[in-house]
């Protein structure tokens, strides 16, 4: 819901496009998880289960905090030029 209205104010073909990639990444990692937690079931991990879920966990932490980061730098600018009156 928020990209196309940051698109609309940003104007251009594609302005949230620098954060395609990282959407992408997201979704894999996401993808990833969800089938070691299907192969796992209701059964207990084995320790290659939990290291593997730990570093998909430990990935999508990473990969989040840095996109989070981004799109605060990027798009949270936009509400403070909003809010400023016209000169």
């Amino acid at each position: 819901m928020l990209y196309p209205v940051i698109a609309g104010v940003l104007g251009g073909s594609d302005p949230t496009g620098t954060m395609s990639r990282a959407h992408a990444e997201i979704a894999k990692l996401t993808a990833q998880l969800g089938i070691v937690v299907e192969r796992v079931g209701a059964s207990r991990p084995t320790a290659t289960d939990v290291q593997e879920l730990q570093r998909l966990l430990y990935g999508l932490y990473a990969l989040l905090e840095l996109h989070f980061g981004q799109e605060d730098e990027s798009f949270l600018s936009l509400a403070d030029d909003a809010h400023e009156p016209a000169s």
